[in-house]
């Protein structure tokens, strides 16, 4: 088996995990961050990105661990620990960037996407990584966790709405929809006072403003009439994941950790749909989000993209 071939098996099995959670009524890309916010290698502090932060975070969840922090096999190893017999482990997609420009030689990017590689010379590479529930011998110390009351994170999402790099979108507050026209590069949300809380207030304009980073003069994501579609529409369906998903990073780097997105029965259905139709579009969606999220913070979206220490090729 190839390395795209062993990629599409695992996008297949990933995505009828997630389909079995929205069949549940659980959309894992709106999952509530922990208090540890995005998962991390233990070993070199870096945060995981895209696709492998949201899929760390819902195994962390979905299996008891402590806490979202990850080792390879060999990282276990260097610290003086081990893995236990019979533990089973998680796996982690970088891509190895061949030729691309001048610097990118054989550089791991962890934010790549399927649709990247035929224009960039990229190689999948699948990575097992463990949690450190996982590993014996090694004490580990986790970070203290950050004492943020409501009114903090509050003030952390003002900073990133205020802290959106120039050319910045234009942003109006008021009616009843929530919307961006990428047209008119213009942001629509409804007052704060329409929204259950604060928190869901931001977490929308979060969205809307993940769409904006699209825009031509930023990221340039939108393909001709990609924003006219309806819902079911393919590139309009991964726009709308790309912005989930985005928003939830940000929500994480801001700190809300409540639920503020709304299931209903005939979004659920919709995405069950998608996701059936196109087992590579969690891939596709989550590595946009990271980097639309990442131009949103400032963040240089490569941090958390190389290969961890001591480990050769692309992890």
């Amino acid at each position: 088996m190839n390395a795209y071939q062993k990629l599409h098996q695992l996008a297949s099995q990933v995505t009828d995990q997630v389909i079995a959670e929205l069949l549940k009524g659980k959309a894992i890309w709106q999952q509530p961050w922990g208090s540890y916010g995005l998962p991390k290698n233990y070993f070199s502090g870096r945060a995981y990105e895209g696709f492998n932060a949201l899929y760390l975070h819902f195994l962390t969840e979905r299996r008891g661990f402590t806490a979202p922090y990850f080792l390879t096999y060999r990282q276990a190893r260097e610290l003086g620990g081990h893995v236990r017999k019979g533990q089973q482990g998680m796996p982690v997609v970088y891509w190895k960037v061949y030729g691309a420009k001048a610097g990118e030689e054989n550089q791991p990017d962890a934010s790549a996407t399927p649709e990247e590689s035929t224009s960039r010379k990229l190689v999948p590479f699948l990575w097992t990584v463990f949690n450190i529930d996982q590993v014996v011998g090694v004490d580990f110390s986790l970070p203290e966790i950050p004492d943020r009351s409501a009114h903090q994170c509050i003030a952390s999402c003002q900073q990133v709405v205020e802290g959106f790099p120039a050319p910045r979108p234009c942003i109006r507050f008021g009616g009843g929809q929530a919307w961006y026209a990428p047209a008119l590069d213009m942001v629509r949300v409804p007052e704060l006072r329409r929204f259950a809380s604060p928190e869901a207030f931001h977490a929308t304009l979060f969205h809307e403003l993940v769409h904006a980073t699209g825009h031509p003069s930023r990221l340039n994501r939108f393909s001709e009439g990609e924003q006219a579609g309806r819902f079911g529409d393919e590139a309009y369906s991964k726009e709308e994941l790309v912005a989930e998903m985005g928003a939830s990073f940000l929500c994480a780097y801001t700190g809300i950790q409540e639920q503020v997105f709304h299931n209903s029965v005939a979004y659920l259905q919709g995405w069950v749909s998608r996701l059936r139709d196109d087992k590579t579009m969690l891939l596709y969606a989550a590595g946009k989000a990271f980097r639309a999220a990442s131009y949103i913070l400032g963040l240089e979206a490569a941090s958390a993209s190389k290969a961890p220490p001591g480990e050769k090729g692309a992890a």
